[in-house]
């Protein structure tokens, strides 16, 4: 199942955003980064070879070029940033959300 779809089932509203399209500022980003830890949560795990040496603004600049660098979908809920849909990320959205 699809996050979209998992949002739906927990009636939560959705805004869409195609990253490919419209990608992540370099603002936004930087305060994405910030939520999250760090500039290299937001590395794709297909990317982050690519990625290797970069750090800090330039690693922000790298990702804001393209936003198939990111790991996708960015949920953001009830103040929680979460990436990826991956098992752990449903369970917490699970919790978040309630059964």
């Amino acid at each position: 199942m699809k996050a979209r779809e998992f949002l739906a089932q927990k009636n939560q509203d959705v805004t869409l955003r195609n990253l490919i399209k419209e990608p992540l500022t370099l603002a936004e980003l930087k305060a994405l980064a910030k939520r999250l830890g760090g500039a290299e949560t937001l590395v794709a795990p297909k990317q982050r070879a690519e990625a290797e040496g970069l750090t800090g603004d330039k690693l922000l600049a790298w990702l804001a070029e393209d936003g198939r660098r990111l790991r996708r979908p960015i949920i953001d809920v009830g103040g929680k940033v979460l990436l990826g849909f991956t098992t752990g990320v449903r369970d917490e959205l699970e919790d978040e959300l309630g059964e």
